[in-house]
């Protein structure tokens, strides 16, 4: 009887375990390999599709240390095979993001009969990874050289729940190479609180009318369907009651632009003052801007850093850093890079200003 009792209580366990490695997070579903023979995780999204049966998007991550996350589409049925693939990509309206076979993603047979599986490099799964989080639909449309074409809406909300299950089961949860940072959703200064993403409806409405006036495309009001690229903006807190609002103004293929403003709640008027940054061109010398290209805030170290991609290679452009210093950004560091040669990285960029820390 005893040995019956512990059999059963074995397959309970081995039940559980099973269960407990898939799971549920509003559009998306996760699902890991066994923990007795380790092997990828994986979450997924999927919808009914034109020109196929259905469209499944997926984060694939293998167990090793070092292994990047994966975005893999997956064409289940498709009606006929689509040779050198091209995939398009538009999040809630927003501008395309366009990827083609080769240097940005490659095809073949899927895991299943009757299914293509595409995916994607690691370097347009870096690109697009982010845009997942704050997006609620994806409309993606895969096309190939002979016409063929198949187009899905897939769900996107809970896709941040998913990404924190697949970095606890991988014990990557805090770690610098957690799929939560690298979405955006658990930077350091997001986790206290000192930095965070703010919706379109959360900007103050003095910055939104400042926005639309400046003309700026993500803040058309033409448009019937408002881009989910204003849902990009961010906060963070400067101290003494400061605040730093970055607001999305316009984006393209390899560059999302900001309008940076400094809020002081002391001032009665005009308590939001738009911050003017120094800028360099090799064949023209320095100028001034009022936008910069994709900012990125460290309230830890109070730096801000942007960098002008000349093209998507990112083998070029301009890259600037600057200290909060209490009333103000101060420039620390410009490099500039003209030549688009397709070698150096921005960090490798020649130093046009070094200023001291």
């Amino acid at each position: 009887m005893k040995t019956c009792l512990a059999a059963f209580a074995l397959c309970l366990s081995a039940a559980s375990t099973a269960a407990a490695a898939e799971g549920v997070f509003e559009s998306w579903k996760t699902a890991c390999a066994a923990q007795a023979a380790p092997g990828d995780c994986r979450a997924s999204t999927e919808a009914a599709a034109s020109g196929a049966t259905s469209v499944r998007l997926s984060v694939v991550r293998e167990p090793a240390k070092d292994a990047p996350a994966r975005l893999v589409v997956v064409l289940v049925g498709a009606e006929r095979p689509a040779p050198r693939p091209r995939i398009a990509v538009i999040i809630d309206g927003g501008p395309p993001l366009r990827f083609a076979s080769g240097s940005d993603l490659s095809s073949g047979p899927g895991p299943a009969a009757d299914t293509t599986e595409l995916r994607l490099s690691d370097a347009a799964t870096r690109r697009l990874l982010p845009f997942l989080r704050r997006g609620k639909v994806l409309h993606v449309t895969v096309s190939g050289e002979g016409g063929e074409q198949v187009s899905a809406a897939l769900p996107l909300p809970g896709f941040a729940a998913a990404a924190a299950e697949l970095d606890a089961r991988q014990g990557r949860v805090a770690r610098q190479d957690a799929l939560a940072g690298l979405i955006g959703a658990a930077a350091p200064g997001a986790l206290s609180g000192r930095r965070r993403d703010v919706g379109r409806d959360e900007i103050p409405e003095t910055l939104r009318k400042i926005m639309v006036g400046r003309d700026c495309p993500v803040w058309d009001q033409t448009e019937t369907t408002p881009s989910f690229l204003a849902e990009q903006s961010f906060a963070a807190d400067l101290g003494t009651g400061r605040t730093l609002w970055a607001i999305v103004c316009a984006s393209g293929s390899y560059n999302v632009d900001y309008v940076l403003f400094v809020e002081d709640p002391s001032k009665a008027a005009d308590r939001f003052d738009p911050l003017l940054f120094a800028a360099f061109v090799e064949s023209i010398g320095w100028t001034g801007t009022d936008t910069l290209a994709n900012v990125a805030y460290d309230p830890e170290r109070r730096e801000l850093k942007a960098f002008d991609k000349g093209r998507s290679a990112a083998d070029c452009g301009q890259v600037g850093l600057w200290e909060w210093v209490g009333a103000a950004f101060r420039m620390i560091e410009y490099r500039a890079k003209e030549e688009c040669d397709g070698a150096g990285k921005p960090e490798s960029f020649p130093i046009v200003f070094r200023g001291e820390r």
